[in-house]
Protein backbone atom coordinates (compact mmCIF):
# COMPACT_ATOMS: atom_id res chain seq x y z
CA UNK A 1 0.00 0.00 0.00
CA UNK A 2 3.14 2.78 0.62
CA UNK A 3 4.67 1.87 -2.19
CA UNK A 4 1.44 1.93 -4.49
CA UNK A 5 0.82 5.67 -2.46
CA UNK A 6 4.27 6.66 -2.99
CA UNK A 7 4.29 5.60 -6.82
CA UNK A 8 0.89 7.00 -7.44
CA UNK A 9 2.13 10.97 -5.52
CA UNK A 10 5.51 10.56 -7.79
CA UNK A 11 3.27 10.46 -10.35
CA UNK A 12 1.63 12.82 -10.00
CA UNK A 13 3.80 15.02 -8.66
CA UNK A 14 6.07 14.74 -11.36
CA UNK A 15 2.54 14.88 -13.84
CA UNK A 16 1.97 18.41 -12.38
CA UNK A 17 5.36 19.32 -12.47
CA UNK A 18 5.14 18.96 -16.64
CA UNK A 19 3.97 21.56 -18.38
CA UNK A 20 3.97 22.33 -22.46
CA UNK A 21 6.42 20.67 -24.64
CA UNK A 22 7.76 18.29 -21.46
CA UNK A 23 4.44 16.75 -20.92
CA UNK A 24 4.32 15.96 -24.90
CA UNK A 25 8.01 14.55 -24.28
CA UNK A 26 6.35 12.53 -21.22
CA UNK A 27 3.81 11.05 -22.85
CA UNK A 28 5.50 9.89 -25.75
CA UNK A 29 7.62 8.39 -23.47
CA UNK A 30 4.55 6.85 -21.21
CA UNK A 31 3.23 5.14 -24.42
CA UNK A 32 7.11 3.76 -25.63
CA UNK A 33 7.84 2.07 -22.31
CA UNK A 34 4.19 1.33 -21.75
CA UNK A 35 5.09 -2.71 -21.41
CA UNK A 36 7.91 -1.87 -18.90
CA UNK A 37 6.01 0.30 -16.61
CA UNK A 38 3.24 -2.59 -16.68
CA UNK A 39 5.64 -5.34 -16.08
CA UNK A 40 6.56 -2.97 -13.17
CA UNK A 41 3.82 -2.46 -11.59
CA UNK A 42 3.27 -6.04 -11.40
CA UNK A 43 6.29 -7.13 -10.08
CA UNK A 44 5.72 -3.95 -7.47
CA UNK A 45 2.60 -5.56 -6.22
CA UNK A 46 3.75 -9.00 -6.33
CA UNK A 47 6.08 -7.18 -3.70
CA UNK A 48 4.20 -5.67 -2.37
CA UNK A 49 3.57 -7.77 1.17
CA UNK A 50 7.00 -8.35 1.69
CA UNK A 51 7.68 -4.46 1.67
CA UNK A 52 4.91 -3.84 3.99
CA UNK A 53 6.55 -5.48 6.64
CA UNK A 54 9.68 -4.25 6.02
CA UNK A 55 8.35 0.04 6.32
CA UNK A 56 7.59 1.39 9.47
CA UNK A 57 4.86 2.95 10.71
CA UNK A 58 7.55 6.17 11.54
CA UNK A 59 8.61 6.49 7.82
CA UNK A 60 4.73 6.87 6.83
CA UNK A 61 4.26 9.61 9.10
CA UNK A 62 7.20 11.39 7.54
CA UNK A 63 6.44 10.83 3.85
CA UNK A 64 2.62 12.31 4.78
CA UNK A 65 4.78 14.78 6.63
CA UNK A 66 6.38 15.65 3.32
CA UNK A 67 3.56 15.38 1.63
CA UNK A 68 1.91 17.93 4.09
CA UNK A 69 4.34 20.45 3.57
CA UNK A 70 4.52 20.30 -0.16
CA UNK A 71 0.71 21.17 -0.44
CA UNK A 72 0.94 23.68 1.51
CA UNK A 73 3.86 25.44 -0.49
CA UNK A 74 1.99 24.51 -3.57
CA UNK A 75 -1.32 26.19 -1.69
CA UNK A 76 0.95 29.52 -0.73
CA UNK A 77 2.04 29.86 -4.36
CA UNK A 78 -1.35 29.22 -5.60
CA UNK A 79 -2.67 31.87 -2.93
CA UNK A 80 0.61 34.49 -3.56
CA UNK A 81 0.32 34.29 -7.23
CA UNK A 82 -3.34 34.73 -7.38
CA UNK A 83 -3.40 37.56 -5.17
CA UNK A 84 -0.39 39.44 -7.30
CA UNK A 85 -2.72 38.56 -10.39
CA UNK A 86 -5.81 39.98 -8.62
CA UNK A 87 -3.88 42.73 -6.72
CA UNK A 88 -2.80 43.72 -11.03
CA UNK A 89 -6.26 43.22 -12.17
CA UNK A 90 -7.71 45.27 -9.00
CA UNK A 91 -4.87 47.95 -10.19
CA UNK A 92 -5.80 47.42 -13.59
CA UNK A 93 -9.42 47.86 -13.55
CA UNK A 94 -8.45 50.57 -11.34
CA UNK A 95 -6.88 52.41 -14.14
CA UNK A 96 -9.43 51.45 -16.50
CA UNK A 97 -11.81 53.50 -14.90
CA UNK A 98 -9.93 56.24 -14.44
CA UNK A 99 -9.02 56.19 -18.38
CA UNK A 100 -13.12 55.65 -18.78
CA UNK A 101 -13.57 58.45 -16.61
CA UNK A 102 -10.66 60.85 -18.48
CA UNK A 103 -12.28 59.18 -22.12
CA UNK A 104 -16.06 60.82 -20.57
CA UNK A 105 -14.41 63.90 -19.89
CA UNK A 106 -13.02 64.42 -22.96
CA UNK A 107 -15.92 63.53 -24.69
CA UNK A 108 -18.07 65.92 -22.78
CA UNK A 109 -15.38 68.65 -23.86
CA UNK A 110 -15.44 67.93 -27.33
CA UNK A 111 -19.24 67.95 -27.51
CA UNK A 112 -19.22 71.59 -25.05
CA UNK A 113 -16.48 72.49 -27.82
CA UNK A 114 -18.45 71.58 -30.48
CA UNK A 115 -21.85 73.49 -29.40
CA UNK A 116 -19.66 76.30 -28.70
CA UNK A 117 -18.47 76.25 -31.82
CA UNK A 118 -21.71 75.83 -33.58
CA UNK A 119 -23.30 79.23 -31.45
CA UNK A 120 -19.91 80.76 -32.57
CA UNK A 121 -20.34 80.03 -35.90
CA UNK A 122 -24.19 80.92 -35.87
CA UNK A 123 -23.42 84.34 -34.10
CA UNK A 124 -20.36 84.86 -36.59
CA UNK A 125 -23.29 83.93 -39.37
CA UNK A 126 -25.92 86.59 -37.58
CA UNK A 127 -22.95 89.23 -37.17
CA UNK A 128 -21.84 88.92 -40.87
CA UNK A 129 -25.74 89.51 -42.18
CA UNK A 130 -25.91 92.40 -39.87
CA UNK A 131 -22.32 93.86 -41.08
CA UNK A 132 -24.16 93.21 -44.65
CA UNK A 133 -27.59 94.67 -44.12
CA UNK A 134 -25.75 97.96 -41.87
CA UNK A 135 -22.95 98.34 -44.64
CA UNK A 136 -26.30 98.32 -47.16
CA UNK A 137 -28.03 100.73 -45.68
CA UNK A 138 -24.75 103.08 -44.99
CA UNK A 139 -24.14 102.28 -49.01
CA UNK A 140 -28.06 103.81 -49.86
CA UNK A 141 -27.73 106.48 -47.49
CA UNK A 142 -24.54 107.78 -49.11
CA UNK A 143 -26.30 107.40 -52.34
CA UNK A 144 -29.03 108.99 -51.68
CA UNK A 145 -26.96 112.06 -49.85
CA UNK A 146 -24.71 112.12 -53.24
CA UNK A 147 -27.80 112.10 -55.60
CA UNK A 148 -29.06 115.05 -52.98
CA UNK A 149 -25.98 116.49 -52.87
CA UNK A 150 -25.55 117.14 -56.72
CA UNK A 151 -29.05 117.85 -57.56
CA UNK A 152 -28.22 120.89 -55.26
CA UNK A 153 -25.48 121.69 -56.79
CA UNK A 154 -26.75 121.23 -60.44
CA UNK A 155 -29.62 123.45 -58.94
CA UNK A 156 -27.29 125.89 -57.90
CA UNK A 157 -25.06 125.80 -60.99
CA UNK A 158 -28.73 126.09 -63.37
CA UNK A 159 -29.77 129.18 -61.19
CA UNK A 160 -26.01 130.63 -61.41
CA UNK A 161 -25.99 130.18 -64.82
CA UNK A 162 -28.96 131.61 -65.38
CA UNK A 163 -27.57 134.73 -63.35
CA UNK A 164 -24.75 135.19 -65.31
CA UNK A 165 -26.38 134.83 -68.83
CA UNK A 166 -28.98 137.06 -67.88
CA UNK A 167 -26.24 139.88 -66.51
CA UNK A 168 -24.23 138.99 -69.46
CA UNK A 169 -27.33 140.19 -71.66
CA UNK A 170 -27.84 143.17 -69.59
CA UNK A 171 -24.52 144.03 -69.89
CA UNK A 172 -24.50 143.65 -73.42
CA UNK A 173 -27.73 145.54 -74.36
CA UNK A 174 -25.79 148.45 -71.89
CA UNK A 175 -22.81 147.90 -74.40
CA UNK A 176 -25.04 148.47 -77.66
CA UNK A 177 -26.82 151.25 -75.99
CA UNK A 178 -23.45 152.90 -75.08
CA UNK A 179 -22.70 151.94 -78.64
CA UNK A 180 -25.64 153.40 -80.27
CA UNK A 181 -25.42 156.19 -78.07
CA UNK A 182 -21.81 157.20 -79.26
CA UNK A 183 -22.66 156.73 -82.76
CA UNK A 184 -25.80 159.33 -82.07
CA UNK A 185 -23.26 161.89 -80.26
CA UNK A 186 -20.94 161.71 -83.51
CA UNK A 187 -23.19 161.73 -85.94
CA UNK A 188 -24.88 165.22 -83.91
CA UNK A 189 -21.08 166.30 -83.84
CA UNK A 190 -20.51 165.78 -87.26
CA UNK A 191 -23.65 167.36 -88.12
CA UNK A 192 -22.91 170.47 -85.76
CA UNK A 193 -19.48 170.68 -87.51
CA UNK A 194 -21.10 170.99 -90.76
CA UNK A 195 -23.25 173.65 -90.02
CA UNK A 196 -20.55 176.00 -87.95
CA UNK A 197 -18.56 175.44 -91.15
CA UNK A 198 -21.32 176.01 -93.33
CA UNK A 199 -22.64 179.18 -90.86
CA UNK A 200 -18.75 180.33 -91.04
CA UNK A 201 -18.75 180.29 -94.97
CA UNK A 202 -21.90 182.07 -95.18
CA UNK A 203 -20.83 184.64 -92.37
CA UNK A 204 -17.88 185.01 -95.12
CA UNK A 205 -19.55 185.37 -97.73
CA UNK A 206 -22.43 187.75 -96.32
CA UNK A 207 -19.80 190.30 -95.04
CA UNK A 208 -19.38 192.56 -98.19
CA UNK A 209 -23.26 191.69 -98.89
CA UNK A 210 -25.79 194.29 -98.18
CA UNK A 211 -28.23 194.89 -95.20
CA UNK A 212 -31.03 192.44 -97.03
CA UNK A 213 -28.39 189.81 -97.76
CA UNK A 214 -27.70 189.95 -93.88
CA UNK A 215 -31.19 189.60 -93.21
CA UNK A 216 -31.79 186.18 -95.30
CA UNK A 217 -28.77 185.08 -93.49
CA UNK A 218 -29.97 185.65 -90.47
CA UNK A 219 -33.09 183.73 -91.56
CA UNK A 220 -31.41 180.59 -92.82
CA UNK A 221 -29.43 180.36 -89.82
CA UNK A 222 -32.60 180.47 -88.01
CA UNK A 223 -33.92 177.49 -89.82
CA UNK A 224 -30.84 175.37 -89.77
CA UNK A 225 -30.48 176.28 -85.70
CA UNK A 226 -34.07 174.38 -85.77
CA UNK A 227 -33.44 171.41 -87.98
CA UNK A 228 -30.23 170.42 -85.34
CA UNK A 229 -31.13 167.26 -84.18
CA UNK A 230 -31.31 166.58 -80.27
CA UNK A 231 -28.99 164.16 -78.42
CA UNK A 232 -30.48 160.88 -77.30
CA UNK A 233 -30.87 159.72 -74.27
CA UNK A 234 -28.86 156.55 -73.00
CA UNK A 235 -29.43 154.32 -69.38
CA UNK A 236 -27.66 155.35 -66.66
CA UNK A 237 -25.00 152.54 -67.03
CA UNK A 238 -24.16 154.33 -70.54
CA UNK A 239 -21.74 157.04 -71.23
CA UNK A 240 -23.47 160.87 -70.81
CA UNK A 241 -23.19 162.46 -74.04
CA UNK A 242 -20.85 165.25 -74.40
CA UNK A 243 -22.94 169.13 -73.89
CA UNK A 244 -23.31 170.82 -77.25
CA UNK A 245 -20.19 173.00 -78.75
CA UNK A 246 -21.20 176.74 -78.89
CA UNK A 247 -21.00 178.76 -81.64
CA UNK A 248 -17.92 180.69 -82.40
CA UNK A 249 -19.05 184.24 -82.78
CA UNK A 250 -19.37 185.76 -86.40
CA UNK A 251 -15.54 187.15 -87.69
CA UNK A 252 -14.78 188.21 -91.14
CA UNK A 253 -12.27 186.10 -91.59
CA UNK A 254 -12.03 184.15 -94.72
CA UNK A 255 -12.73 180.21 -93.67
CA UNK A 256 -10.73 177.96 -96.45
CA UNK A 257 -12.91 174.70 -97.65
CA UNK A 258 -10.62 172.56 -95.63
CA UNK A 259 -12.14 173.57 -92.14
CA UNK A 260 -15.23 170.79 -91.99
CA UNK A 261 -12.63 167.91 -92.20
CA UNK A 262 -10.42 170.01 -89.27
CA UNK A 263 -13.72 169.82 -87.34
CA UNK A 264 -15.08 166.15 -88.35
CA UNK A 265 -12.00 163.95 -87.72
CA UNK A 266 -12.03 164.31 -83.76
CA UNK A 267 -15.61 163.14 -84.06
CA UNK A 268 -14.33 159.39 -86.18
CA UNK A 269 -11.79 159.22 -83.91
CA UNK A 270 -13.43 159.46 -80.96
CA UNK A 271 -15.61 156.96 -82.77
CA UNK A 272 -13.36 154.42 -83.33
CA UNK A 273 -10.70 155.43 -79.77
CA UNK A 274 -8.16 152.47 -79.21
CA UNK A 275 -7.53 151.74 -82.68
CA UNK A 276 -7.34 147.91 -84.01
CA UNK A 277 -3.75 146.66 -82.23
CA UNK A 278 -2.68 143.41 -82.31
CA UNK A 279 -2.70 141.31 -79.40
CA UNK A 280 1.44 141.44 -79.01
CA UNK A 281 0.77 145.19 -78.38
CA UNK A 282 -2.12 144.62 -76.12
CA UNK A 283 -0.12 141.94 -74.19
CA UNK A 284 2.39 144.12 -73.40
CA UNK A 285 0.69 146.86 -72.62
CA UNK A 286 -1.01 144.40 -69.89
CA UNK A 287 2.60 143.61 -68.60
CA UNK A 288 2.97 147.21 -68.26
CA UNK A 289 -0.56 147.53 -66.05
CA UNK A 290 -1.76 149.76 -68.25
CA UNK A 291 -5.24 147.84 -68.14
CA UNK A 292 -7.75 150.74 -69.56
CA UNK A 293 -5.65 150.57 -72.70
CA UNK A 294 -5.02 147.21 -72.99
CA UNK A 295 -8.85 146.18 -72.38
CA UNK A 296 -9.45 148.45 -75.14
CA UNK A 297 -7.39 146.48 -77.65
CA UNK A 298 -8.53 143.22 -76.27
CA UNK A 299 -12.30 144.66 -76.88
CA UNK A 300 -11.33 145.39 -80.24
CA UNK A 301 -9.78 141.90 -81.04
CA UNK A 302 -13.04 140.33 -79.40
CA UNK A 303 -15.47 142.09 -81.33
CA UNK A 304 -13.66 140.98 -84.26
CA UNK A 305 -15.40 137.52 -85.16
CA UNK A 306 -12.86 136.57 -87.29
CA UNK A 307 -9.83 136.82 -85.39
CA UNK A 308 -8.17 133.78 -84.35
CA UNK A 309 -7.40 135.33 -81.22
CA UNK A 310 -10.88 135.81 -80.38
CA UNK A 311 -11.34 133.91 -77.08
CA UNK A 312 -7.36 134.98 -75.56
CA UNK A 313 -8.62 138.55 -76.05
CA UNK A 314 -11.86 138.24 -74.07
CA UNK A 315 -9.64 136.46 -71.26
CA UNK A 316 -7.67 138.87 -71.35
CA UNK A 317 -10.71 141.39 -71.01
CA UNK A 318 -11.75 139.53 -67.95
CA UNK A 319 -7.88 139.53 -66.77
CA UNK A 320 -7.73 143.47 -67.22
CA UNK A 321 -10.99 144.09 -65.52
CA UNK A 322 -9.99 141.62 -62.58
CA UNK A 323 -6.71 143.38 -62.19
CA UNK A 324 -8.68 146.56 -61.79
CA UNK A 325 -11.06 145.17 -59.40
CA UNK A 326 -13.85 145.35 -61.44
CA UNK A 327 -14.57 141.90 -60.29
CA UNK A 328 -18.45 141.76 -61.52
CA UNK A 329 -17.66 142.61 -65.09
CA UNK A 330 -14.77 139.95 -64.88
CA UNK A 331 -17.56 137.21 -64.24
CA UNK A 332 -19.48 138.24 -67.01
CA UNK A 333 -16.11 138.29 -70.05
CA UNK A 334 -15.32 134.50 -68.08
CA UNK A 335 -18.72 133.46 -68.31
CA UNK A 336 -19.06 134.09 -72.10
CA UNK A 337 -16.17 131.75 -72.37
CA UNK A 338 -17.42 129.22 -70.61
CA UNK A 339 -20.67 129.58 -71.91
CA UNK A 340 -19.90 129.71 -75.51
CA UNK A 341 -16.23 128.61 -75.80
CA UNK A 342 -16.79 125.68 -73.10
CA UNK A 343 -14.11 123.44 -74.62
CA UNK A 344 -11.15 125.83 -75.54
CA UNK A 345 -8.47 125.26 -73.40
CA UNK A 346 -8.76 128.91 -71.74
CA UNK A 347 -11.95 127.96 -70.26
CA UNK A 348 -10.50 125.97 -67.24
CA UNK A 349 -8.68 128.96 -66.34
CA UNK A 350 -11.86 130.92 -67.27
CA UNK A 351 -13.99 129.13 -64.44
CA UNK A 352 -11.14 129.40 -61.96
CA UNK A 353 -11.11 133.33 -62.21
CA UNK A 354 -14.51 133.42 -62.19
CA UNK A 355 -14.79 131.70 -58.67
CA UNK A 356 -11.71 133.84 -57.50
CA UNK A 357 -14.10 136.98 -58.67
CA UNK A 358 -16.95 135.60 -56.76
CA UNK A 359 -14.48 134.91 -54.01
CA UNK A 360 -13.31 138.77 -53.75
CA UNK A 361 -16.89 140.05 -53.54
CA UNK A 362 -17.27 137.70 -50.86
CA UNK A 363 -19.71 135.38 -52.36
CA UNK A 364 -18.25 132.29 -50.45
CA UNK A 365 -21.13 129.71 -51.73
CA UNK A 366 -20.78 130.54 -55.10
CA UNK A 367 -17.22 130.39 -55.47
CA UNK A 368 -17.28 126.59 -54.02
CA UNK A 369 -19.59 125.52 -56.48
CA UNK A 370 -17.22 127.10 -59.40
CA UNK A 371 -14.07 125.73 -57.88
CA UNK A 372 -16.19 122.14 -57.48
CA UNK A 373 -17.39 122.21 -61.07
CA UNK A 374 -13.73 122.77 -62.21
CA UNK A 375 -12.55 119.82 -59.74
CA UNK A 376 -15.34 118.11 -61.36
CA UNK A 377 -15.00 119.41 -65.43
CA UNK A 378 -11.39 119.89 -65.67
CA UNK A 379 -9.78 117.14 -62.75
CA UNK A 380 -6.81 116.94 -65.10
CA UNK A 381 -5.89 120.62 -65.57
CA UNK A 382 -3.13 122.46 -63.69
CA UNK A 383 -6.25 124.78 -62.30
CA UNK A 384 -8.19 122.11 -60.38
CA UNK A 385 -5.16 121.95 -57.94
CA UNK A 386 -5.49 125.20 -57.42
CA UNK A 387 -9.12 124.99 -57.18
CA UNK A 388 -8.76 122.63 -54.74
CA UNK A 389 -6.42 123.93 -52.99
CA UNK A 390 -8.55 127.15 -52.43
CA UNK A 391 -11.66 125.12 -52.10
CA UNK A 392 -9.96 124.03 -48.65
CA UNK A 393 -9.21 127.44 -47.24
CA UNK A 394 -12.93 128.45 -47.42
Amino acid sequence: MVLISVGSLLFQDHNHTLNGPDKTKYNFYLNKNMKKTVLKIGLLLSMAPLLVSCASQQDVEELRYQLRIVNKKVDDMKSDTVDRLQKRQAAASGQMDILEQDIMQLKSQLEESYHLNQRLREQNKELGETITSVAQNEASQREEALKKIEEQQREKEEKLTQLLNEKIRQQEENVKAIQQARIKEAERRAKEAAISAELAKNRSNSANSNLSGTQQLKVDKAKIKHSVVAPPTVPDTAIQPASSPSVAPVTTSAVTPSAPKEVVAPAIASNSSGGTGSFAEATKLYEQKKYSQALQIFEDIASNSNAAEQVDARYMMGECLFDQKEYDKAIMQYQKIIAQNSNHNKAPAAMLKQAMAFEKLADKDTAKVIYKKVLKKHSNSSEAAIAQTRLEKL
